[in-house]
């Protein structure tokens, strides 16, 4: 898998997970200390997302990062 196509997945997965507990992109950001713009970017795959800033929004969304990242 390239670098493109992963940035695209893991976007796309925290979109779904978002949408699925009904919480907005604004609301996102502000449980995960980010800026909006910031999930904008990564949920369409034209930001990479930092250890530190995959963390955060994955406790945020409480996510099992281990499913999580299982492709």
């Amino acid at each position: 898998m390239d670098k493109e196509t992963f940035k695209k997945e893991i976007g796309f997965k925290i979109k779904v997970e978002r949408m699925r507990k009904k919480i907005s992109q604004e609301k996102l950001a502000e449980m995960a200390d980010c800026s909006l713009s910031y999930i904008g970017f990564v949920e369409r795959g034209e930001m990479s997302l930092s250890l530190y800033n995959f963390l955060k929004i994955s406790k945020a969304l409480e996510l099992n990062v281990n499913e999580f990242l299982s492709f």
